[in-house]
């Protein structure tokens, strides 16, 4: 063994790495195939419908990555703010307030999310009409706006609660008939907009 050391050329330090090396090798081809086999058995076993479900998620989950400095993910009290105020003219800032996001964690399925939730207080502004309602709703859903630097990106907010009351008659008292006509006069007692993300499982 030492006069083979002691000869050692390019062509035997080839032959002995080959030797080290080959089995390596396949064992390491061995194991991505045994991969290969597993992620074709869990397709082939896996139901329509599930994979358009993870089709579904993923395409949400780039849409936000995408948007998220410009869909009101980074700061969504500021983004809310401008979606709003251009919903219709005459409307000032101490008409609305804006809550800062809380998140909530529901089970959907058989997985947790994560949602995360604005909220709006209507109750310091006046009456408004309801074609101003659609308009906050649909500035807000579709990411719409007269400012040039969102338009393009989609919103990844969605309503999550709505609750109005008409402002004809202040006076009227529950149980008594109301005027045979509703003015367009319209009390938002609540409104609030979430986005929805899964939740990162912890590894062990």
């Amino acid at each position: 063994m030492q006069d083979f050391f002691k000869t050692m050329d390019l062509y035997k330090a080839i032959v002995l790495l080959s030797l080290i090396l080959l089995p390596l090798g396949g064992w390491w081809v061995s194991t991505i195939d045994e991969e290969i086999r597993l992620c074709a058995d869990a397709i082939d076993k896996a139901e329509r419908s599930q994979l358009e479900e993870i089709g579904r998620l993923q395409r949400e989950i780039e849409m936000v990555a995408q948007t998220k400095g410009s869909s009101g993910v980074a700061d969504p009290v500021t983004w809310f703010e401008g979606q709003i105020m251009t919903a219709g003219p005459g409307l000032s800032t101490s008409d609305f307030k804006l809550e800062q996001p809380k998140t909530e964690s529901p089970r959907v399925g058989a997985g947790q999310v994560t949602d995360h939730v604005v909220r709006v207080d209507w109750s310091s502004g006046p009456p408004v009409a309801m074609d101003f309602i659609y308009a906050v709703l649909f500035n807000c859903e579709s990411g719409a706006s007269e400012n040039s630097a969102l338009k393009g990106h989609p919103s990844v907010w969605r309503l999550r609660e709505l609750r109005l009351a008409n402002a004809t008659d202040a006076k009227l008292r529950a149980g008594k008939v109301p005027p045979p006509e509703l003015q367009d006069r319209w009390e938002i007692k609540t409104m609030s907009f979430a986005r929805r993300e899964p939740k990162e499982k912890t590894r062990r």
